[in-house]
């Protein structure tokens, strides 16, 4: 992600993620490292990439539309008091769902199964 940010990624490199997690305040940063290790475990085929270095709500959806992935994870304090996590489509039509954690791992797999 660091050669991508630089934009010295090779021509020959085609990295396709599935998912990109953006988490937004420390909290939900911590809760959000816990729960992409936890999807990991489940689901290990999963191409899942973690936001680092903060950034606004708008910097960070940007990097996850420039990665490539078919949808992104949104975790704040609404959510994380909730929880629940936004997952919203990135490629194609769709609406942001919010979905319980304990129901996220199925969920993606069913979403990435049909993208």
């Amino acid at each position: 992600l660091l050669l991508e940010t630089l934009g010295k990624v090779p021509a020959s490199i085609s990295r396709q993620i599935d998912v990109y997690l953006c988490a937004f305040g420390e909290q939900a940063e911590l809760a959000g490292l816990r729960l992409s290790e936890s999807l990991r475990d489940r689901l290990p085929g999963l191409r899942l990439a973690v936001n680092a270095g903060g950034g606004s709500f708008k910097s960070q959806f940007k990097k996850a539309d420039k990665s490539g992935a078919l949808f992104a994870l949104i975790l704040g304090d609404d959510e994380l008091a909730k929880q629940e996590i936004g997952l919203k489509p990135l490629r194609g039509q769709g609406e942001q769902q919010n979905i319980a954690w304990d129901a996220l791992a199925e969920h993606l797999e069913t979403a990435i199964a049909q993208a």
